[in-house]
């Protein structure tokens, strides 16, 4: 017979791990804040944490059942032998899945097992550091539509051809919605803006916004905002370039981190062509903080962690002096946003002065021009300053993070393949001449002109799309093309980055960088040799026309209804950086550097710096 003793410590050390098992996603903020070692994300100790202490458990619940005998037992002893009852029984009825997800035997081998009550989350835990590369290993694996579990989360179905994307954004459009859950991670930042709202909501912004892109801003842009800001960005490339002879002249200390950059390039291109703001970030010394950058760093980096972290809930409030930052974040986006609002109000005021009329008269129109015109037509009514303060909010995250993200892939690829660079040069020389001259940069050349830069810029984004994973939410049981059911609740994930890399979607070179494949032979076009007779400039590219992709096969701006208002803005930015950068410097990638492996993050940046070393080109 067993001693009374035994038990009860058994028993005591059973309910100890069930205990640390529900307080430790409490507990974990507090003891990373006392040994001053937090790094983001936590939920990845905390999920790693949770699931060696259920394994733990699991262990002591074996070796406790042997201690059971046909004794008497103290309460505490009823309460321990119950809950191991418990545990049991969910372990049988969850043995390869989530807790409290359903059972789907029609999946078949598309669903992959995972273990009791952790689901799949312990193999995610393990390939955390390389997602997209765990989910294409997953593809390669089981097919393009596979199903997994995780706690809290639920049943994910995972898809990778664009059967299933025209089937989900457009054929049955209204059954996939981005969902309450998206709302809720980013509704203190981002407001009920166009890139958070589903149904009446997101077709009142889609109504009031499809006319702000018109082809006089394009080349007002192109002109103007576009080509000033990488005309900066110059300045400070030149800066970088060391004197002739001078003892530094190879020190790799001057070279540049082309990514930050294009990341304050992209935020004073956005500022002056949306809301009308000079930033000025690229001439604020690199030592010195700027307000609103420093700001708006902080609530990306704050989105991406909510978006990849089930217990954000916890983290934000729990995290010592984060609740803190973030408030004074907002402060400082709430104070911009309604300091250019107003000011532009302020312009519509008839009392005004016929000096600020004609200062009115000579700013160049922008975004929220458009907007603080705008009158519904229904009602007559303008847009509320919450509105507005949503529009401000959503296009500057749209125009800076994927923008600049996209010119760092693109110009690592451009610089990492000799070929690239060099047709690239080739079609420049050939249609803008061998130097730089801002009339000949216009929007219709940029867009009509330059094949190839444009199948560079697009190749780009196939291979690193600034959307990497994307989600939408069943409204209603459905079918997919291919017959597998879908439940209401299935939370729908596709991922343009693995779908990039898909072999039966892009060839057998789909992992490789080939502009070409975006190039139609030009069946008009003259002798390839007489295209670059005329030295300065203006004769055709020497690389046929672009052609577009399948919008559910390239959906790096998704696709109709919801096409990406500001793809043009985007494209126009990239290019035209391009021309002026490439038309003036020779770029060289630092040679013993990694290959760059993009940071877990809802856009795609390179995990380390892009550095480059900058000489004039010759």
């Amino acid at each position: 017979m067993l001693h009374h003793h035994v038990l009860r410590r058994t028993s005591f050390l059973l309910l100890k791990e069930l205990i640390l098992c529900s307080l430790l996603p409490f507990l974990l903020p507090l003891r990373l804040h006392r040994t001053h070692t937090f790094h983001p994300p936590t939920y990845k100790t905390l999920l790693t944490s949770l699931t060696m202490l259920i394994q733990q458990l699991l262990k002591s619940l074996e070796s406790f059942l042997t201690l059971i005998n046909k004794q008497s037992q103290s309460p505490l002893q009823t309460a321990v032998i119950a809950t191991v009852g418990l545990l049991l029984a969910a372990v049988l009825k969850y043995p390869n899945r989530a807790f409290l997800t359903t059972a789907r035997p029609d999946l078949g081998k598309k669903a992959i097992k995972g273990t009791p009550l952790l689901g799949n989350m312990p193999e995610m835990i393990r390939t955390g550091d390389d997602p997209l590369g765990a989910m294409l290993k997953w593809f390669e694996t089981y097919g393009d539509i596979l199903s997994v579990t995780v706690p809290i989360r639920g049943r994910f179905i995972m898809v990778n051809h664009p059967i299933y994307l025209e089937h989900i954004l457009k054929n049955n459009f209204d059954n996939y919605v981005k969902g309450s859950v998206f709302a809720e991670m980013l509704g203190d930042i981002m407001g009920n803006g166009i890139f958070v709202s589903d149904g009446d909501a997101w077709r009142f912004h889609r109504k009031t916004s499809v006319n702000v892109f018109t082809t006089k801003l394009f080349r007002q842009l192109v002109r103007s905002t576009f080509q000033e800001t990488a005309q900066i960005l110059c300045q400070v490339l030149q800066h970088s370039i060391a004197k002739e002879g001078s003892e530094d002249h190879k020190d790799l200390d001057r070279a540049v981190d082309l990514q930050q950059l294009f990341l304050r390039q992209t935020l004073d291109a956005s500022g002056k062509a949306i809301f009308g703001i000079e930033f000025k970030t690229l001439l604020t010394p690199t030592t010195e903080k700027h307000e609103f950058g420093e700001a708006f760093d902080f609530l990306t980096a704050n989105m991406d962690a909510r978006i990849q972290n089930p217990f954000w809930h916890w983290t934000d409030r729990l995290t010592p002096g984060k609740t803190a930052k973030l408030a004074h974040a907002l402060g400082v986006l709430e104070k911009y946003a309604g300091q250019a609002i107003a000011a532009r109000q302020a312009e519509q005021d008839p009392a005004k002065t016929q000096e600020e009329e004609e200062k009115r008269a000579a700013r160049p129109r922008d975004l929220l021009d458009h907007y603080i015109n705008y009158t519904n037509p229904d009602d007559g009514s303008k847009l509320s300053h919450g509105a507005l303060r949503d529009m401000f909010v959503g296009f500057m995250n749209a125009g800076r993070d994927t923008t600049a993200h996209t010119m760092a892939w693109m110009f690592y690829s451009i610089l990492s393949q000799p070929r690239v660079l060099k047709n690239l040069r080739r079609e420049l020389d050939a249609v803008l001449g061998p130097r730089y001259d801002p009339e000949r940069l216009s929007y219709e050349v940029v867009m009509t002109e330059l094949p190839y830069l444009k199948a560079v810029f697009h190749e780009t984004l196939r291979l690193y799309p600034q959307t990497p994973r994307n989600a939408r939410v069943a409204v209603a049981d459905d079918v997919m093309p291919d017959g597998t059911h879908v439940c209401a609740g299935d939370l729908i994930i596709f991922s343009l980055w693995t779908m990039g890399r898909n072999r039966s979607v892009w060839g057998e070179d789909a992992a490789v960088f080939v502009p070409e494949r975006w190039i139609a032979e030009d069946n008009n076009k003259n002798n390839n040799n007489t295209f670059e007779n005329k030295p300065n400039g203006g004769n055709k590219s020497p690389f046929g026309k672009f052609r577009m992709e399948n919008q559910f096969k390239f959906n790096s701006f998704s696709a109709s209804p919801r096409l990406c208002l500001g793809q043009t803005f985007a494209t126009l930015e990239a290019m035209v950086t391009a021309c002026v950068v490439l038309q003036q410097f020779e770029l060289a990638l630092v040679p013993g550097r990694p290959v760059p492996m993009p940071k877990g993050s809802a856009t795609l940046p390179m995990l380390h710096p892009l550095l480059v070393t900058v000489s004039y080109r010759s």
